[in-house]
């Protein structure tokens, strides 16, 4: 009785951290470069400028990368080792619900008695976005590494500041990359 109760436990817990995944997220990089030069940072100001998001998530935005980069070592700097452009791209989403099945008999397909299907459907519409964070050389003006994060609701007011931070935790968790892999 006590393993059943262990093992019902564990995948409780096991479902419930697979519901805290917030973003599918991905990196590319240049793997000529050498990551440990690099130890200061700013945002590319004419990529901020493009940025698709109001100014109070613009700023939560980069509040969280900031955060990120500066609990990963790098400094802020104003003339910067590396440049961090932000990209947000939003896209249409819907989610569809039911019909449920109501059970039971009656008048169903052709001639006849048969199950029915029956209720009501829901549709949740809504933006789903990608955050893209790459970083840029200045000096050598390549992009040395790509990140992104896909699955974003961009409609939930919802612990906004969490889940962006969450969500760039999440994708800058693969920066700097480990030599000889990429996703």
């Amino acid at each position: 009785m006590k393993t059943v109760k262990k093992i019902a436990i564990l995948l409780l817990v096991g479902a419930v951290f697979a519901g805290c995944a917030t973003l599918r997220t991905a990196s590319d990089f240049d793997k000529q470069v050498d990551f440990s030069a690099y130890k200061t940072y700013g945002f590319y100001d004419k990529g901020l400028e493009k940025i698709r998001l109001n100014n109070l998530d613009k700023r939560r935005l980069m509040a969280a990368v900031e955060t990120t980069m500066n609990a990963k070592g790098f400094t802020k700097s104003s003339s910067p080792d590396l440049l961090v452009n932000l990209v947000v791209v939003a896209k249409e989403r819907a989610d569809h619900y039911g019909p449920g099945f109501y059970g039971g008999w009656g008048w169903g397909w052709g001639r006849g008695w048969g199950p029915f299907w029956g209720g009501p459907s829901y549709v949740n519409y809504y933006r789903e976005g990608t955050i893209i964070i790459d970083f840029l050389d200045p000096e050598k003006k390549i992009l040395i590494w790509h990140g992104r994060g896909a699955g974003f609701n961009l409609d939930s007011f919802n612990k906004r500041e969490e889940r962006l931070q969450v969500g760039v935790n999440e994708i800058l968790a693969q920066y700097p990359p480990q030599p000889n892999t990429s996703n």
